[in-house]
């Protein structure tokens, strides 16, 4: 059965309406921003159900190469499907019961109509509790695919903006981190300015990523703005000055 990370208080009210769903066979639709764990969802309802991406689903059905009665499947995405006349038949017709999942809000009304009931997956950002579970978990898997001895939680760099995508690469990069020095990072740094240097203030343009990384890093270490000024070796005022102009980077 496929792991579902539930340890926050809405994700264990979902993970009630998911085990609910073992149980009936009525057509559920999962929606929710990429990454939020719709189809590790969709998989711990249906855990023997084949997954189908919409279009391609769509065109085996054109192509009458599929051929299915009385199971149920998973379709990913769901919103691409462009012929849903013939999919609701072809459902309909095989007695297929559907796991879907998407990542639009509002479906077409004839795709909606399909659902008897629809499950919408917060975000990481409103489910602590699953951060923290996923980090430990991703943390244990990039130290044995990469045969690396499990680092401490200080040092993994947690990045949820696009949800358990984002947060899996950057504990991943976190082990990759403790194995790279000065060299690589200059190297790296090079590379990446080199690739998108463009325009006639290139200077102005990157010297954020220089500086947004220093104040994010002092921002945790140091506890008031007169410490971060003092060992930054900046004054107050400029400090503010670029806390603010960054501030969109440093808020995330």
């Amino acid at each position: 059965m496929e792991d579902y990370i539930a340890i926050s208080k809405n994700s264990k009210e979902i993970l009630n309406s998911a085990n609910l769903l073992q149980s009936v066979q009525i057509n559920a639709l999962i929606s929710g921003e990429t990454g939020v764990g719709k189809k590790s969802l969709a998989k711990y309802i249906e855990p023997k159900a084949p997954i189908f991406k919409a279009k391609t689903l769509q065109q085996d059905i054109i192509d009458n190469i599929i051929n299915l009665q009385d199971c149920s499947i998973i379709i990913d995405k769901i919103e691409y499907i462009t012929n849903i006349d013939l999919l609701i038949n072809w459902i309909n017709d095989n007695r297929i019961r559907v796991i879907a999942t998407t990542l639009k809000e509002e479906l077409n009304s004839k795709l909606t109509e399909l659902f008897s009931i629809t499950i919408e997956l917060p975000s990481l950002k409103q489910r602590e509790e699953d951060v923290k579970a996923l980090t430990s978990k991703f943390s244990k898997e990039a130290s044995l695919t990469l045969d690396l001895e499990q680092i401490s939680p200080s040092k993994l760099m947690v990045n949820i903006s696009n949800n358990a995508h984002s947060l899996r690469k950057s504990i991943y990069f976190s082990y990759l981190f403790e194995t790279i020095g000065e060299d690589e990072i200059l190297m790296f740094m090079e590379n990446y300015t080199y690739s998108n240097m463009q325009g006639e203030n290139s200077y102005k343009d990157f010297l954020y990523l220089l500086e947004v990384p220093l104040l994010k890093a002092a921002t945790k270490k140091y506890k008031s703005q007169v410490q971060m000024a003092k060992h930054l070796g900046l004054n107050r005022i400029t400090l503010r000055k670029k806390l603010e102009i960054h501030k969109e980077y440093l808020n995330d």
